[in-house]
């Protein structure tokens, strides 16, 4: 749904219009497209489904709390294509992605049952991340056909880097400058560079050490595999296209698929933040190179570092940077 281009036609609504400046105000925040495609579901999924279930709401003083109790529950009764029921994970990003919306709606002046801001959100639980032993990453490289593959591996987990990440990676980005930053490589230093135009999170440039081996493994893929004429995009897939986020999910599925064990991508980002942790990288130092906010987040691979075996350290520095 994008309510401002007009691909999808909704009566005049004031909720509708109020989304429409919100939106509006976001875009001159900034936000990535991403998070604007993310407001456009979840807050498009309430204000259809007010619109279908209670046509008489039209303004914010119409909406009351049992309105959003109601949504919650249709939600939570809600069953995906494969019939499976919603995530945990997916109801709580519902309210949240409302609580944002009801909340800016009140800053603006807007009459808002306070109630609705005060629910709580749905239970969460907290899931154990997938990290893969040093075995099954050997045994996911061996099972690379192609060395966009190979090299697409490499760079999640020696990189701790997103899968939107990843797919930006470019051979020379707008600036004139590669994102494989090598003028230190005579101390034994490389860094990938993810940018702020080209998939970090929350628009937040930042530089990721990696080891000699993956700067040399991007070298040779640029030298030696890379079709040529094709952009600037690092990673080509088999039609000499550039990578977006849905060929490397596909990417995964097909590795999943030859190693017979469970591959996604952010289980090498998982796998990097506690193999780190256990080389002894500090805190400051993974927050940053995995582009966290603060700390929160970085306490549960603290935690995994201590309880989870992984294999021998002296073989994962082909792949994660000692400290």
């Amino acid at each position: 749904m994008r309510v401002l281009d007009g691909s999808k036609r909704h009566a005049r609504t004031q909720l509708r219009d109020g989304y429409d400046v919100f939106r509006l105000e976001r875009m001159g925040n900034n936000v990535s497209p991403r998070t604007l495609e993310y407001y456009d579901l979840r807050i498009g999924e309430f204000l259809d489904w007010i619109e279908r279930e209670w046509p008489a709401v039209e303004r914010f003083e119409d909406l009351q709390v049992d309105h959003l109790r109601a949504f919650r529950a249709y939600m939570a009764a809600r069953t995906r294509q494969d019939g499976k029921p919603l995530q945990p994970a997916t109801l709580h990003a519902s309210h949240r992605s409302t609580h944002t919306f009801l909340a800016w709606a009140e800053n603006e002046g807007y009459t808002v049952d306070g109630r609705m801001l005060r629910l709580r959100p749905p239970k969460r639980p907290r899931k154990e991340p997938t990290l893969f032993h040093i075995t099954q990453l050997r045994a996911i490289l061996a099972a690379c056909e192609r060395p966009s593959e190979a090299l697409a591996v490499r760079l999640l987990v020696g990189g701790g880097l997103r899968i939107s990440e990843v797919a930006g990676l470019a051979v020379m980005a707008p600036d004139g400058l590669g994102d494989l930053m090598l003028d230190s490589l005579e101390r034994g230093r490389a860094e990938l560079r993810v940018r702020w135009d080209a998939g970090a999170k929350g628009r937040k440039s930042r530089r990721v050490p990696i080891t000699p081996q993956l700067a040399l493994a991007v070298k040779r893929y640029i030298a030696r595999d890379r079709p040529r004429a094709v952009g600037d995009t690092l990673l080509i897939n088999a039609y000499g296209r550039p990578y977006h986020k849905w060929g490397i999910d596909s990417m995964m599925d097909r590795l999943e698929k030859r190693v017979g064990f469970h591959v996604h991508a952010h289980a090498f980002r998982h796998t990097f933040a506690t193999v780190a942790t256990q080389l002894g990288w500090n805190l400051e130092k993974v927050r940053a190179a995995m582009g966290h906010a603060d700390y929160s987040v970085l306490l549960r691979y603290v935690y995994m570092s201590s309880e989870r075996d992984l294999g021998p350290m002296d073989g994962w520095a082909e792949y994660v940077v000692r400290p």
